[in-house]
């Protein structure tokens, strides 16, 4: 398995200096709010690809009054140890994230690591999942497939890019026919990619969740749905592609584009016709845990990936079947989990071999 050692915090967030030794399994961070918690885990998370989870500016992530900050750590996979570096540079008169593997930051040696660790988050807000908006319901959809799919925020940033080309253009009054054709065969290529991915995580969920709802003999079965006006299975590119050409007009005044994935939602449904959103809290809660439960099935057993597991308060709303649910996440699998909360006796039902750390303290 791979796992982070140990982390060092400079000048980052709410810490001059820090310095904390992690187990290779489960760690739990508990302590007063404000102690600087959920600040541990996001540094854990700048050596993912991206800002974090947070996706902060990463000038917002220095403490006040210093110029950068600068995270180390060693992470083990087998037996190799990498040295890590996370930190904040001015590039083009802008503040970015530097990370270093082993003082190499070249494309290879980063994606590498990248593919080598994946992450997985479970943060405050997705309890909410299925109360919140269509964009957090398709941002948890990517979310699952990027831990398996490491360039697939290529495709994502590719597909927005020329949608916002596109909208230039319709604003220019088709200043350049030609490009304009040209990138609507791109938005519909890479469109038809991204619906068939989404496609494929919704279908590999429900498989492992059928497995899972047997197990823990729950009165239900769980459906995902794919809410969308425009996507049907027998679409092609060519029809795409005319769609996009047709909605010209209406999408140079509405900006972006009517059609496409970025306008569809996924609803999650008990028994075929009852939503997830209008469950209780509690039982909402047990269906999230069972798609982490899932999806960590899926990619231990399935994908060969070994995921960090980063659980920001996960300890409300835990009930007698939750905390079974979340049992088994810890001990089905040989994984690196962090957990925060309040106080130490909401992880009362943890082993005792479970590193504590009392943030407050320290």
């Amino acid at each position: 398995m791979g796992y982070f050692k140990n982390i060092n915090l400079l000048n980052f967030r709410n810490f001059d200096f820090f310095q904390l030794d992690f187990s290779n399994n489960c760690n739990v961070l508990y302590g007063l709010n404000g102690a600087g918690k959920t600040n541990i885990l996001e540094g854990i998370s700048l050596f993912a690809k991206g800002r974090g989870l947070r996706k902060d500016k990463i000038s917002n992530i220095i403490k006040n009054n210093y110029e950068k900050f600068k995270i180390n750590s060693e992470f083990q996979h087998k037996k190799i140890i990498y040295n890590l570096i996370s930190e904040s540079e001015i590039q083009n008169s802008r503040v970015k994230k530097k990370f270093l593997v082993n003082n190499d930051k070249t494309k290879e040696v980063l994606n590498s690591f990248y593919d080598l660790v994946p992450f997985l988050y479970f943060l405050p807000e997705t309890e909410r999942l299925f109360l919140s908006s269509p964009s957090n319901r398709r941002n948890f959809i990517d979310q699952l497939i990027f831990t398996y799919k490491n360039n697939y925020n290529l495709l994502m940033n590719k597909y927005n890019k020329f949608i916002q080309e596109r909208s230039k253009i319709l604003n220019s009054n088709y200043s350049d026919s030609s490009w304009l054709a040209q990138l609507e065969q791109n938005i519909s290529k890479i469109g038809l990619q991204i619906y068939l991915f989404r496609e494929r995580q919704i279908n590999l969920l429900m498989d492992n969740l059928s497995i899972y709802i047997n197990n823990f003999k729950l009165p239900y079965k769980i459906s995902i749905r794919l809410n969308d006006q425009f996507f049907k299975k027998n679409i092609d590119q060519e029809f795409y592609e005319k769609t996009l050409r047709d909605n010209r007009k209406i999408d140079t005044l509405l900006g972006g584009s009517k059609i496409g994935p970025h306008k569809s939602d996924y609803i999650f449904y008990v028994n075929d016709n009852f939503q997830a959103s209008q469950l209780s809290t509690g039982q909402q809660k047990t269906i999230i845990l069972l798609v982490f439960l899932s999806h960590c099935n899926y990619l231990v057993n399935h994908q060969s990936k070994e995921p960090i597991l980063i659980l920001d308060e996960v300890c409300s709303h835990l009930d007698l079947t939750n905390r079974k649910i979340l049992l088994t996440l810890i001990q089905s699998f040989d994984l690196q989990i962090f957990m925060t909360g309040t106080t130490k006796d909401l992880f009362s039902f943890l082993s005792t071999n479970t590193n504590f750390c009392n943030i407050t303290n320290i």
